[in-house]
């Protein structure tokens, strides 16, 4: 499968990640989707947690609209736009249900959703979640629930019998709108996260790596995965780098990049907004 993007006019094909941990978020989420795809964004991503704990104080804060169902209204509020998750926490939420969840957005949404996918890495939350059983394995479960998730996606009569999920004698439909599922874009530079690119990812999406990085690990990747395996990168990017904005993507696209989504992190949702309008323009004139 290759990487969908609605980008047919030559512009570079760049996402934004919405404010979604940001107090203010409820009521720039009743706009900002519309006005992105209106200032020429191809995508637009959300972060995933769930709760604030206290290892991601300074970073991210307690308020957290979730996920899948901001995203969910970021979709009835485009029409031509991609939305990604960037990433999900795969073992947050049990396989079956956050395949249907996927399946539903993807069909409400006409086929536009990317999926990418991590690991996650607090203690704290995965137990907040019910699910701390998982944490020291996360990988292992991560991998498991993608193969269920797929599974589910084929339709029909599902069945899969694993260590850390199992069930039989389901019926899943409706099926993604994407076919064979929503392209899948596998977060992470570490070994793990490269072997699981290798297996599972339609497209590689790491964060805050360098160009040079991107350029080795992607080249490591192809290996391991006997193939060509789409790059991308999501980028951390602060009010002093906007104006030069258009020349960083363009190393990120020069090395491989086949989308850059820029994040404007830990800043209130105004100057988010106020950011994200800014890099438009110099991005897509």
């Amino acid at each position: 499968m290759s990487p969908s993007s609605n980008v047919s006019d030559g512009r570079r094909p760049v996402g934004l990640a919405l404010p979604n941990n940001e107090p203010g978020a409820a009521e720039v989420f009743q706009w900002l989707p519309k006005a992105a795809e209106d200032w020429g964004y191809d995508s637009l991503w959300v972060t995933d947690h769930v709760v604030g704990v206290r290892a991601m104080a300074g970073v991210y804060g307690s308020y957290w609209l979730e996920a899948l169902t901001a995203l969910t209204w970021a979709a009835a509020r485009t029409s031509t736009i991609r939305l990604g998750t960037g990433i999900l926490v795969v073992p947050h939420r049990d396989p079956v249900l956050a395949a249907k969840v996927i399946s539903t957005m993807d069909v409400l949404s006409g086929g536009r959703l990317d999926i990418g996918v991590g690991v996650g890495w607090s203690r704290v939350e995965f137990r907040s979640l019910g699910v701390e059983r998982l944490y020291e394995r996360r990988g292992a479960a991560t991998n498991e629930a993608l193969e269920a998730m797929l599974a589910c996606w084929q339709g029909g009569e599902v069945a899969y019998d694993g260590e850390f999920y199992s069930f039989r004698h389901i019926d899943f439909e409706p099926t993604p709108a994407q076919r064979p599922h929503p392209p899948i874009w596998v977060g992470g530079d570490s070994g793990p996260a490269l072997r699981r690119a290798a297996r599972f990812a339609d497209v590689w999406h790491p964060h805050d790596i360098t160009p040079a990085r991107l350029a080795e690990a992607g080249e490591e990747l192809d290996e391991r995965a006997g193939r060509k395996v789409p790059r991308s990168v999501r980028l951390g990017v602060t009010e002093s780098q906007v104006d030069g904005i258009a020349e960083l993507v363009d190393s990120y696209l020069e090395a491989g990049c086949v989308r850059v989504v820029v994040e404007f992190r830990s800043l209130p949702s105004e100057h988010v907004v106020r950011l994200g309008e800014r890099a438009a323009r110099l991005l897509f004139g």
